[in-house]
């Protein structure tokens, strides 16, 4: 193919969001992010899934794959309640972390229709945001019609090997993955040819174990020969085995594809997909432990999603990061979650001045003595101690800054973080009468707020939470060019 100038749409900034942690060699535990707000009942079961930052995501999750590139005509992403500047910033808290965040293509309703032609104005919107976001690679999430809609299997392998030249020629690994669901790598399946055309290119292919029910491997040596379902709970382990065995030899009807380049997905919990949910993890821990020693060595697990990992059943009870605390372990090589101390609870900022603020959170417990507290300010640690407060300082004034802290005990072994607090330095821009919107607030009809630098009032009386930010929430705010009083 032609040569392509994409030396327009090259990014000036160079910052923590400008590198491409690689992937190579690593084991990956890869989650899903939703860039949607959670809604009541959103589960298949009724519960509802988490908002999260993505600075607020397990360190053990070392692949992000951001939910959805999508749209008409050519797809493209917008974050949903964060400005650019904002999202590149916690892409860049990731990537200093040698994690990865990708942009996913598709989803369960994305209905994309390319055309042959659209090549190059498709790998320049996924160059456009790379650039932009920091993007790290694609993930290719296309399910039902859209596998096959128009002229997808050809435009899109096209446009995604110029990206990854494009890439290659600036010293940098742009990720290529794949998550189908599992039926569609059989042998005349509808993502093989992606998969074909990607030869050489594509870096994972993580294969949905879920929501096929009664699909699944006919396996002759067992018990005489046995068609093992996906939705056979009581036969799980074997599933997860013989499919996994057949996709990586090529055998029992499916296509081949590498071992180590190949991630088995499931559902966090039951809220998280239709069925696919294991219910005893050992069954996980033992077939990737009769994987390797059928020399399989395969690259990991991926999950949807972090934000149900972290979500409510129907009756509120947290989920309580299930598919982290089960498998982390497994596939990093850590110590069991109950080996750990807790998180540290309820971090806050307090005394909050131009240039620093006390954070203060609550004791963690444990199985040993806890020894420290290691405080993170955008995803890099600035300090240790024995106490429950620290003092941060020589910041910047009218500056938003991400924190976190974790405990450590007398053997060494590390807390997961606390959640993530967001804090902006005071600074002297700052009007009475629009202070810095805030979540979980009560607001009433003329209050005013300042959000991302522009002023707002208030439309009618709400509580605030993250999917209703003023640019978003047209119907709760009206943006406001000059100081007014309610």
């Amino acid at each position: 193919m032609t040569k392509i100038d994409f030396s327009l749409l090259k990014s000036k900034v160079n910052d923590s969001a400008s590198l491409m942690p690689s992937i190579a060699n690593k084991k990956i535990l890869m989650g899903f992010w939703h860039n949607w707000p959670a809604g009541h009942g959103d589960g298949y079961q009724g519960g509802q899934f988490a908002n999260l930052n993505l600075v607020d995501i397990p360190q053990d999750y070392n692949v992000v794959a951001v939910a959805f590139m999508k749209g008409q005509g050519i797809p493209t992403f917008k974050p949903y309640n964060l400005s650019d500047d904002e999202f590149r910033r916690q892409v860049g808290v990731l990537n200093s972390q040698g994690r990865a965040v990708l942009i996913s293509l598709g989803g369960a309703d994305a209905h994309i229709e390319l055309h042959k032609g659209d090549e190059q104005p498709l790998a320049n919107e996924i160059i456009r945001l790379v650039e932009v976001y920091g993007f790290d690679g694609l993930d290719i999430d296309l399910e039902q019609s859209a596998i096959d809609f128009a002229d997808n299997k050809t435009v899109l392998p096209a446009a995604l090997k110029l990206v990854k030249d494009h890439y290659k020629a600036e010293g940098k690994h742009f990720i290529i993955s794949m998550a189908p669901e599992f039926p569609y790598l059989g042998v005349d399946g509808k993502y093989v040819g992606y998969i074909q055309a990607l030869e050489g290119y594509y870096d994972f292919i993580a294969p949905q174990y879920y929501n096929q029910g009664g699909d699944g491997v006919w396996v002759p040596e067992y018990n005489g020969g046995t068609w093992i379902r996906q939705n056979d709970d009581e036969l799980k382990e074997e599933f997860l085995f013989y499919l996994t065995d057949s996709l990586v030899t090529g055998t029992r009807g499916y296509i081949a594809i590498p071992a180590d380049k190949f991630v088995i997905g499931l559902p966090a919990n039951v809220d998280a997909a239709n069925n696919g949910y294991v219910i005893n993890p050992a069954a996980v821990v033992n077939a990737f432990k009769r994987l390797e020693a059928a020399g399989h060595s395969i690259k990991g697990l991926m999950t949807w999603s972090i934000n149900w990992d972290d979500g409510l059943s129907r009756d509120n009870v947290p989920y309580n990061w299930e598919f982290y605390n089960r498998y982390a372990p497994l596939i990093h090589g850590e110590p069991g979650i109950g080996e750990r101390p807790t998180a540290p609870a309820n971090l806050s900022a307090s005394d909050v001045t131009e240039t620093g603020m006390t954070l203060s959170w609550g004791a963690s417990a444990g199985p040993r003595p806890i020894e420290t507290y290691t405080l993170y300010r955008n995803g890099s640690p600035i300090n240790h101690t024995a106490a429950l407060r620290l003092e941060d300082s020589g910041l910047t004034p009218n500056t938003q800054y991400s924190y976190f802290v974790t405990a450590t005990d007398s053997s060494g072994k590390e807390s997961l973080p606390s959640q993530s607090l967001s804090v902006r330095t005071a600074g002297d821009i700052t009007d009475p009468e629009y202070p810095e919107w805030q979540l979980n607030h009560r607001y009433y009809k003329e209050d005013g707020v300042t959000y991302e630098g522009n002023r707002y009032l208030c439309l009618q009386e709400h509580v605030s939470n993250s999917g209703w930010t003023p640019p978003v929430a047209f119907t709760l705010w009206s943006k406001v060019a000059i100081k007014r009083r309610a």
